[in-house]
């Protein structure tokens, strides 16, 4: 993975469209006429056409992964063209390996006689961070403070991470206090579940929204009333302007990027010291919302996400009517217990999917094999396929 801020958005980009407009900006300044086509390609780019000086050539841009099929597939869609092209430009967000680069610049000069260039992801970068009169186009395109281009989005997002869970375990939220019992159990001190979701822009950016124009943000296990606090959104459950009533849930959006979303409402009513085993629902459901609220809003992956479970070293998972749970389940074993970071670099990531092996870690640990809201299906050759199919 892209280990500084600025590697780490351009990966994360999201569609052609963003990266056609950047790629552009930046051929502009290199002399280049820059003259799009009217057809959109399915990530959202479209092709355009260049010319410097006497020559003319083509810019075809790509956020896809599989992106050595792709410049091949967009290469001869350029030599079907009617005009005669002179060069070959190629935008990626992929950083392969320089020799495999030079390679697929070497075949495609040799089939079409083009003068060929694949401006990957480090191509990018260096074009970007490395000379101060493109600082403009990374505040402009990315969203960040060119002064922190090189910082590692992955250590700044878990230091933030970390101290948000200090407060977590205080019971203290972002905004007002989070409630320790609940009406239809004699439980105390309740079992907290935390979902952070901090895109790598966060930190260091140059954005300029604010909190005052931020839409509803979605919510975790219930809508609840939605307030405006200044720099952030909140919706949740019971709560004044105060902050005197503690919350059972809530899903805070902050204008620097970050959410927060938490909630107790994660046991059966039953003074059983158990968690529902709806988690897998409420997790996933509260980012697939999320990740379309960001798309909507314009904050752009990668997305560093983390699910974590406080104060529930006591609780195993609850076996429900006419299910065979696990012959020896355990207890969580642990007050800080989470399911595994993972990074989600675009916003139609199939969430089930991605999610699938950070929530099996919470079923694992409790003792079952699989999680409930899966069906494992096996497949011919012996391969399993596993479908989201979630309890009501």
């Amino acid at each position: 993975m892209p280990n500084t801020r600025i590697e780490a958005v351009l990966h994360g980009i999201g569609d052609g469209a963003r990266l056609e407009q950047l790629v552009s900006d930046l051929l502009q300044r290199e002399g280049y006429d820059v003259d799009p086509t009217g057809t959109r390609g399915p990530d959202g780019g479209r092709d355009a056409l260049l010319q410097r000086d006497s020559e003319h050539g083509i810019l075809h841009c790509s956020v896809s992964q599989d992106w050595e099929p792709k410049v091949h597939e967009d290469a001869e869609k350029a030599a079907d063209r009617p005009e005669d092209f002179d060069f070959f430009i190629f935008a990626t967000t992929q950083n392969p390996a320089a020799v495999k680069r030079d390679r697929v610049e070497d075949e495609i000069h040799e089939e079409y006689g083009w003068r060929v260039e694949i401006r990957d992801l480090e191509r990018l970068r260096n074009q970007l961070a490395g000379d101060s009169e493109n600082h403009d186009l990374v505040r402009d395109h990315l969203n960040i403070d060119p002064s922190s281009a090189f910082h590692d989005p992955t250590a700044d997002a878990e230091e933030f991470y970390e101290s948000r869970l200090q407060a977590l375990h205080e019971r203290e939220g972002y905004y007002g206090t989070i409630a320790s019992d609940h009406e239809f159990t004699d439980h105390e001190d309740l079992p907290i579940l935390a979902i952070h979701i901090i895109p790598a822009e966060t930190f260091g950016s140059d954005h300029d929204r604010l909190g005052s124009d931020l839409p509803d943000p979605p919510g975790i296990g219930g809508k609840g009333r939605t307030e405006q606090y200044g720099d952030f959104v909140l919706t949740g459950s019971n709560f004044g302007l105060n902050g005197d009533d503690p919350f059972r849930y809530y899903a805070c959006f902050h204008e620097e990027g970050w959410a927060e979303a938490v909630t107790v409402d994660i046991i059966p009513r039953t003074d059983d010291l158990e968690l529902t085993t709806t988690i897998d629902k409420i997790v996933i459901e509260y980012i697939e919302d999320a990740l379309d609220w960001y798309e909507d809003v314009g904050i752009a992956p990668p997305y560093y996400v983390y699910v974590t479970l406080l104060n529930a070293a006591d609780y195993t998972i609850f076996v429900p009517n006419r299910i065979s749970g696990p012959l020896n389940r355990r207890e969580i074993g642990s007050d800080e217990f989470q399911f595994g970071d993972v990074i989600i670099d675009r916003n139609d990531v199939d969430v089930p999917a991605f999610m699938r092996k950070p929530m099996y870690r919470l079923w694992n640990r409790t003792g079952w094999q699989k999680s409930l809201n899966y069906n494992e299906i096996e497949e011919e050759g012996g391969e399993t396929r596993y479908e989201w199919d979630p309890r009501r």
